[in-house]
């Protein structure tokens, strides 16, 4: 095992020698007289744990923890202050900036050794921790990438032989077994793409592709496919476009669609009575114009305290093993991982038994045509 590197940073030698020789010869040492220096050899090899002197003259000890806690390259290193400023106020602005300990000169060498030896105790231990968890994600995702394409190989000559023998078979009996067998392969297949996407929006090779398109035919065609099953549950299904938008946007109306699909086929799919409405809005930030989209329904509502974790992986707001609506629960969690790679954000309003809300924001940025319109003064052109 690999001995663990300390940094001690000290504008005065005989201080740097006496904490030196209070650790002895267990650690590798790495020593810097002045802040600037410290943060060059810390850039160029992260240290485990760092002693850290806060008067010392150009760059302060304050100022040294403040830059490291800013990058996320540096903001784990743990941060011990070693000083003789000895006011209660001064203890406090080393944690609060993110130090772990606070140790007053003259020091006690038993006590420096003891503390530092407990600090990298826990950093040993978070870091196995950290790595195993990576490790875990990474094998859950390439399970789950495996058995999706494993179990979906099959499942396509199922689909594709059911429906030529449907087209030829005339006893409507067989037909209508044939039936329940398609239907039943093609929800199964929809459960596995939903893991095969979840596995590849989780990956680094996801890229959006930003496209001109019109939203008002784009949004007809969405609110058309879900028609057919609302109406056949005798739901009102509407559709209503703010004309302020412009015609023409620019997104990535792939991934899009699959988020206002998830939305609106779990509003139709958890309403047994009343109306599917989904409505697009011109919005704006601080940051910019952006495209807001409700989709509201009058189903049976969501629990306050689960409107945050039905956005988690595999996640039902109604988690009991026969409950009434199965599924995987991973259509939220498709929708919420598109969202913030599309640099919005979604969430959720609801009271049960009264009906829900799904909000979805994303940047609007214009079509050249749109852009045109809005003249280069335009915020949404800039």
């Amino acid at each position: 095992m690999r001995r663990q590197n300390v940094m001690i940073v000290d504008d005065t030698p005989a201080n740097i020698e006496v904490v030196s020789e209070s650790l002895g010869d267990e650690y590798e040492m790495i020593f810097a007289t002045s802040g600037a220096e410290a943060l060059d050899l810390i850039r160029e090899d992260k240290p485990d744990l760092i002693l850290l002197d806060i008067m010392m003259p150009g760059m302060d000890g304050y100022e040294v923890c403040s830059i490291l806690k800013g990058d996320p390259a540096t903001r784990d290193i743990p941060v011990i202050f070693v000083t003789a400023m000895i006011q209660e106020e001064d203890e406090i602005r080393g944690l609060e900036l993110g130090a772990i300990d606070y140790i007053t000169k003259p020091i006690t060498p038993h006590v420096v050794r003891a503390r530092v030896k407990n600090h990298l105790e826990m950093k040993r231990y978070r870091d196995l921790l950290e790595n195993l968890s990576t490790a875990a994600d990474r094998t859950k995702k390439e399970f789950l990438r495996g058995v999706s394409h494993e179990l979906r190989t099959p499942l396509t000559p199922i689909i594709g032989m059911t429906d030529l023998v449907l087209t030829s078979e005339e006893d409507d009996e067989k037909r209508k077994y044939l039936s329940l067998v398609q239907k039943a392969a093609m929800k199964l297949l929809g459960l596995i793409e939903d893991l095969i996407e979840t596995s590849r929006l989780e990956g680094d090779e996801v890229h959006l592709e930003q496209r001109p398109f019109q939203l008002k035919p784009f949004l007809d065609s969405l609110a058309a496919e879900l028609g057919p099953l609302a109406v056949s549950k005798g739901l009102k299904l509407s559709l209503s476009v703010d004309p302020e938008l412009p015609e023409t946007v620019v997104a990535d109306q792939g991934m899009l669609h699959k988020v206002l699909s998830v939305l609106l086929g779990n509003a139709v799919k958890f309403t047994a009575q009343g109306e599917v409405a989904l409505d697009a809005l011109r919005g704006s930030s601080g940051s910019g114009l952006l495209v807001h989209f409700a989709v509201a329904d009058t189903g049976i509502g969501i629990a306050e305290e689960d409107l945050e974790r039905i956005f988690n992986d595999f996640t039902q707001s109604d988690g009991a093993i026969t409950r009434a609506y199965p599924g995987l629960g991973l259509g939220l969690t498709l929708a919420r991982r598109i969202i913030e790679l599309m640099e919005g954000r979604i969430w959720a309003e609801s009271r049960q038994g009264v009906g829900s809300i799904f909000h979805v924001e994303i940047p609007l940025v214009l079509g050249d045509s749109a852009a045109a319109e809005q003249g280069p003064s335009s915020p949404a052109s800039a």
